[in-house]
């Protein structure tokens, strides 16, 4: 399963069983997708109340790793990905010369 969301996992998000279904969750947030930031309510359904448990365990999981990116807490560059960035970033200029 692969889902894609166009909004940050902002930690204030709840997401609830629609309609009562144990098999779907709605949400409201806002959204960017139209080009202008808008708030929008979701919802996804899903084969079975499995997947849709798997879904928000991952979703609260994300959320809490957004919430200490806006603590300002931050990963350790594991793959060196950050310093490959910083160092191409060295080289790029931003006149003629």
């Amino acid at each position: 399963m692969k889902v894609i969301a166009n909004h940050a996992l902002d930690p204030r998000i709840k997401l609830e069983p629609n309609a009562g279904s144990d098999r779907s969750w709605v949400w409201s947030c806002y959204d960017f997708a139209d080009g202008e930031l808008e708030e929008k309510v979701f919802a996804l359904r899903f084969a079975n109340s499995d997947v849709a448990d798997e879904f928000k365990a991952k979703y609260e999981e994300h959320q809490v790793e957004m919430e200490k990116l806006l603590a300002g807490e931050d990963k350790p560059d594991e793959g060196g990905e950050a310093d490959e960035a910083a160092d191409a970033l060295k080289g790029l200029k931003t006149d003629d010369e």
